[in-house]
């Protein structure tokens, strides 16, 4: 899993990633990375990655137990 930041400032992000005891990778979408990743529409956004490397599935919004045991088919 990789998060992406789309708070204003990376510091603001550092801070809620340590305040809930996070420890899975993050990015921040600063102003570089936003050129290439625009700012999503919904969030949470996640995205699922085939094994080849190539985007296998996105989705926009909450996921649900289904939602998730159906994204488990790519891994």
């Amino acid at each position: 899993m990789l998060a992406l930041s789309i708070d204003r400032q990376s510091g603001d992000a550092l801070a809620y990633l340590r305040r809930k005891g996070y420890t899975f990778p993050a990015v921040w979408l600063g102003p570089d990375l936003a050129r290439a990743y625009p700012k999503p529409e919904g969030l949470p956004v996640t995205v699922v990655r085939g094994k080849d490397g190539r985007v296998a599935q996105a989705e926009k919004g909450q996921l649900f137990a289904e939602d998730v045991a159906e994204l488990a088919r790519w891994v």
